[in-house]
C-alpha cells in the first residue's frame, strides 16, 4: 500500500537547460498578499492561513498546517463508501496498518458523509497515548463527482481534530482553497516557472501543473514546484515554506531519515536546502530528496526533487535544473 501515498513524498523529474518564456496567463486567485505560506483565494484566507501548499496531482491537493496535514481528492466515478476506503488506504500507507478505526459519519454541507476516525497508538493497548490521529470522509457537491477529504493530526490530536473539520466544512462546499479546478483537463502544457518554460522529459508523466504548481513524475526521480508572490518576503519565510513541505515528505515516507541541511543552488541562487533519504516505495534502493525555497525577484519558489541514493551528482534532468550542489 506505500505506492498509494508516495505521490505525495517522492520521484518528481524535468531537464536543465530550459528556454525562456512570458509570464503564464493570470491565475484563478491573485498570488499578491495572499498568506505568508501559500496563495488562497479572499474567502479561504483567514482559514488557511499558515498552510503549505505541496504539490500532489492533477486532480489533488495537500496542505500542510503545522503538525496538520489536510487532503482534497476529486474522484469522480466513485461511490463516497468507495472514495473513504480509497482515502484509508493512503492514510495506511503513510501510518501503516496498525491503527484504532471507527467508521461513523460526518455532517457537512448539511448532510451526512461516510467517514473514518483513525488513531495511531503507542505502547500496548494505547497506554502510551496516541500522538496521531485523523479522519477521511468523501461528499458530492455536485451529482456524479465525489470529493475524498483526509486529515492527519500530530501533537495536540484533540485540537487538530476540531480544525480538521473546519477545514472539511470549506473543503467539502468549495473545493481548492487555491481555486485552481482540479482536473487533467486543466493541465497547464508545457509546464513552466512563470520566467521560464520547464521541459517534460520523454516518458515522463505531467502529474500536475498549473500557474502556481506542478510535478513531473519520472521512473526514477521526481520534480515539483510551488511559486507565488510573497505577502512578505523574506529569508524567515522561505525556510518557513521550505520546512513545513519537508515536514509533510517525511511523513508520507514510512521509514524517512532526519534531515539534514546543505549548502546549495537553487534556480542559481546560494541558499540552504534540506536533505534526507527513505526507502524506496518499490523496495529498489533508498532515495534521496533535496528540496529548496529561493525569492526569485518577486517571486517565491519552492522545489523538491527525489534521484536513487545512489545517484552521484549533477543532479539528473529530472531536477530540470533547478538544484546544484556547492
Amino acid at each position: 500500500m506505500r505506492t498509494a501515498r508516495v505521490a505525495v513524498g517522492v520521484a518528481w523529474g524535468a531537464l536543465l537547460g530550459a528556454c525562456h518564456a512570458s509570464v503564464p496567463a493570470s491565475p484563478a486567485v491573485p498570488l499578491v498578499g495572499a498568506t505568508p505560506a501559500g496563495p488562497f483565494a479572499g474567502d479561504a484566507r483567514t482559514l488557511f492561513d499558515g498552510c503549505v501548499p505541496v504539490p500532489d496531482s492533477a486532480t489533488s491537493r495537500t496542505y500542510r498546517c503545522g503538525a496538520l496535514s489536510v487532503w482534497l481528492h476529486e474522484q469522480p466515478g466513485l461511490s463516497e463508501a468507495q472514495a473513504v476506503d480509497s482515502g484509508r488506504a493512503r492514510v495506511h500507507a503513510r501510518l501503516g496498518p496498525d491503527l484504532t478505526e471507527a467508521r461513523g459519519e460526518l455532517p457537512l454541507g448539511g448532510q451526512p458523509h461516510p467517514s473514518l476516525r483513525f488513531e495511531q497508538c503507542s505502547g500496548a493497548d494505547g497506554e502510551g497515548g496516541c500522538p496521531v490521529g485523523g479522519y477521511v470522509t468523501a461528499v458530492t457537491p455536485l451529482a456524479g463527482h465525489v470529493r475524498q477529504l483526509g486529515c492527519v493530526a500530530r501533537d495536540d490530536v484533540r485540537a487538530g481534530l476540531g480544525r480538521c473539520l473546519e477545514l472539511f466544512a470549506y473543503l467539502a462546499t468549495r473545493g481548492n482553497p487555491e481555486g485552481d479546478t482540479l482536473s487533467p483537463s486543466a493541465l497547464v502544457t508545457p509546464p513552466r516557472l512563470p520566467w521560464r518554460v520547464l521541459y517534460l522529459p520523454e516518458g515522463c508523466e505531467l502529474a500536475d501543473s498549473t500557474t502556481r504548481a506542478g510535478r513531473i513524475r519520472c521512473a526514477g526521480s521526481t520534480f515539483s514546484w510551488s511559486v507565488f508572490l510573497p505577502a512578505w518576503p523574506g529569508a524567515d519565510q522561505v525556510e518557513r515554506w521550505r520546512d513545513r513541505s519537508v515536514e509533510e515528505l517525511r511523513d508520507a515516507l514510512p521509514g524517512a531519515r532526519p534531515v539534514a541541511l546543505r549548502d546549495c543552488y537553487v534556480e542559481g541562487m546560494a541558499t540552504r536546502c534540506a536533505r534526507f533519504t527513505a526507502p524506496s516505495p518499490d523496495g529498489s534502493g533508498d532515495v534521496q530528496v533535496w528540496a529548496g525555497g529561493v525569492d526569485q525577484g518577486d517571486w517565491g519558489l519552492f522545489a523538491a526533487c527525489s534521484l536513487p541514493a545512489s545517484a552521484s551528482f549533477p543532479f539528473p534532468a529530472a531536477c530540470n535544473g533547478v538544484f546544484a550542489p556547492r
